[in-house]
């Protein structure tokens, strides 16, 4: 039996979404000084606090990865998007629902080597100040959010944990927070450049390059209406 789709969201639900982004938003900067690190455990609990009171498939969907055994649904819950070409898969897809928990494992690993190496060097409340390490925080918080593009540890609901990913980083570092959650931007050049992150059978490789391009065009544009006002 094919588990039920989630690809988009109730439309109503999209303005308690918005509300519970917000308020979850409140809550990561307030424990920002912690800086705790992104756990699977923590991700899990941002989707559920994202979805609270919302109506969905199946309630198994939220606070889970795709492939969690405790969900009978997930196990094989596959996703992507575009056309599907010769090979019977889709233009691009997240990785193989049974392989997200070790390809998560992997992502988090990676990036709590460079959240440690970041944190020895800027300390609570201190923000990057040189041209070098703004870039080297945009490359970062491309590379968290590609890669949780890149893997779709969710049924649905990827790119707002990704987005949530940047302003994690944002608020760590002491920096502005130039990408919203929800609504999703809609530039092309931010879609074009999420698209990119994700792959597709049989290596799954995505291209974060884009990502730190138009990251790096946010970041100089809210920059520039600070020193404006």
């Amino acid at each position: 039996m094919t588990a039920p789709s989630w690809q988009e969201d109730d439309p109503n639900n999209l303005s308690l979404i918005q509300s519970n982004a917000a308020q979850l938003i409140t809550e990561l900067r307030a424990a920002a000084a912690e800086r705790i690190l992104p756990t699977r455990e923590e991700l899990c609990r941002w989707h559920a606090r994202l979805y609270a009171g919302c109506d969905v498939p199946i309630v198994g969907y939220v606070g889970h990865f795709r492939g969690d055994p405790t969900v009978k649904e997930l196990l094989d819950y596959e996703v992507g998007l575009g056309a599907r070409l010769k090979d019977g898969n889709l233009e691009k897809m997240g990785v193989w629902a049974r392989t997200v928990n070790d390809e998560m494992n992997a992502v988090l690993a990676g990036l709590h080597a460079v959240f440690a190496e970041l944190d020895g060097r800027l300390p609570v409340g201190q923000s990057p100040t040189t041209a070098d390490q703004i870039l080297e925080m945009i490359s970062f918080a491309a590379l968290a959010h590609g890669e949780c593009l890149r893997v779709h540890p969710f049924a649905n609901g990827n790119g707002r944990i990704a987005r949530l990913l940047v302003a994690f980083i944002c608020l760590r570092y002491s920096l502005p927070m130039f990408l919203y959650i929800k609504p999703r931007p809609e530039s092309d050049d931010y879609i074009r450049a999420s698209r990119d992150s994700m792959g597709r059978p049989p290596d799954f490789v995505g291209n974060h390059t884009t990502t730190t391009a138009v990251f790096a065009h946010m970041l100089a544009d809210v920059l520039a209406g600070e020193r404006v006002s």
